[in-house]
C-alpha cells in the first residue's frame, strides 16, 4: 500500500468529493439517507462525519489494500481524464489535487461502519503502480 495522500477536517456538509478535476458528475439520484457512497463516471460523493459533530478522516492510497478494522462500504470503477484525483469538501474547507498512476481505476471505499463515519480510505487500483 502506498499512500497518495490524507487530510483531517470538518467536512462541510459532512461530504467528502473524490472527483477529477473540474468532472460534472451531478450525483442527482444519490440519496445520502440509504447509500453512503455514490458513484458517477469520474466522481465519489462519501459521507462523512458532519462538521459540527467534529472532524473526519481521508486517506487516498494506491491499491489492492484493505484497511484493518475498516468495512468495505462501496466497490466499483472511476475514470479519470489525467491521472489526477481531487479530494474536497463543497466549501473547500479542504482541496487536494493528488496525482495517480492510473486513468482507469477500481475504487474501493472503506468506513467504520457507521452512516457518518470518522474515517474513510479511498483504494485507487490500476494496471500501473509507483
Amino acid at each position: 500500500m502506498m499512500l497518495f495522500a490524507s487530510c483531517t477536517t470538518r467536512f462541510s456538509h459532512g461530504l467528502v468529493i473524490a472527483a477529477a478535476p473540474g468532472s460534472v458528475d451531478t450525483h442527482e439520484s444519490w440519496d445520502p439517507a440509504t447509500d453512503i457512497v455514490h458513484g458517477g463516471a469520474d466522481s465519489l460523493y462519501i459521507s462523512v462525519r458532519q462538521a459540527a459533530s467534529g472532524p473526519a478522516s481521508v486517506q487516498c492510497v494506491q491499491g489492492p489494500y484493505q484497511p484493518s478494522g475498516k468495512v468495505l462500504v462501496y466497490s466499483g470503477e472511476i475514470t479519470l481524464p489525467r491521472a489526477s484525483i481531487e479530494i474536497s469538501d463543497p466549501n473547500e474547507a479542504v482541496k487536494m489535487l493528488i496525482p495517480v498512476p492510473n486513468v482507469e481505476n477500481h475504487v474501493d471505499v472503506y468506513g467504520d461502519g457507521t452512516d457518518e463515519p470518522d474515517e474513510v480510505v479511498i483504494v485507487l487500483t490500476g494496471d500501473e503502480s509507483w
